[in-house]
């Protein structure tokens, strides 16, 4: 199966347009949930929240309990993507009026979370967070097209640049830098079965070596403390990665999640976890 529909990951993902009007979800009003309308923990492993802008964001923990990296974590961004009739992919514009809930904010729920939003051609699309053992899953959908005629998928993609501090061109450095992320490796399954890796130091275009869509992909690097994360798409939803040119992984990649238009969303779902 080709990667058809690529993910618009733009730098910042869907809702990190500028905001000019009031309507944020609820935020929690206690550290290290303060301005985000959901926060969970899995101990000692990763932290997950959705700011009350919309914004999902996935932290590693030290041993410590503190971020491995308190200024750039994981982004999540939620995507409501347009496929034009010549076979482009617009990513639709977060109408910043939109955000609503029927849910107060919460930190680590035993149950369901979702919020709702609308985009340019007042197309409106939801998102659930549900717990999930050792992580959490996530959802969505299009709700209504609204005035837009072309087809819509609703997607996540997940933006990883596991080394924020790159090494420098001092031999010694970069041999350290090599030694330390010679063992990291993305791990995957492809949706006919097929299970290969990718390792962090080769240079790769994974969005054309990796030309199947993939099903699970686990991630692990000294970049994220050794923990690694396991993405998983339910039946009928798949992942494919960004193209981002060939590079190595450890500057940086993007994991896209889509869901089946022509099946029931509400079945299919992105879990996350971390071990």
């Amino acid at each position: 199966m080709k990667n058809a529909l690529p993910c618009i990951a733009l730098a910042a993902g869907l809702f990190l347009t500028p905001y000019t009007s009031h309507a944020d979800l609820p935020g929690l009003k206690k550290q290290p949930w303060l301005g985000y309308f959901l926060g969970m923990e899995t101990k000692r492993k990763f932290r997950f929240g959705v700011t009350a802008k919309g914004q999902g964001v996935l932290s590693a923990l030290k041993s410590d309990g503190q971020p491995v990296y308190m200024n750039d974590p994981i982004q999540i961004n939620f995507d409501v993507l347009e496929t034009t009739p010549d076979g482009k992919t617009i990513r639709k514009q977060f109408r910043s009026d939109s955000l609503a809930t029927d849910q107060e904010a919460s930190e680590d729920p035993k149950s369901p979370v979702t919020f709702r939003g609308m985009v340019t051609g007042d197309a409106t699309f939801e998102v659930t967070v549900s717990p999930e053992q050792g992580g959490f899953s996530v959802s969505g959908r299009i709700t209504d097209k609204g005035t837009i005629t072309n087809p819509l998928h609703f997607a996540i993609s997940a933006d990883f640049t596991p080394y924020v501090s790159k090494p420098g061109d001092d031999e010694s450095e970069i041999e350290r830098f090599q030694k330390r992320a010679k063992k990291d490796v993305l791990r995957y399954e492809t949706v006919t079965g097929k299970r290969e890796k990718l390792e962090f130091l080769e240079e790769t275009n994974p969005a054309l070596s990796v030309p199947e869509a993939i099903t699970k992909a686990q991630i692990e690097t000294d970049g994220y403390g050794g923990i690694e994360f396991t993405l998983q798409a339910s039946e009928k939803s798949q992942l494919t990665f960004d193209d981002k040119g060939s590079r190595p992984l450890w500057k940086g990649f993007t994991l896209c999640w889509k869901v089946d238009e022509s099946v029931d969303t509400a079945t299919q779902k992105l879990t996350i976890t971390a071990r």
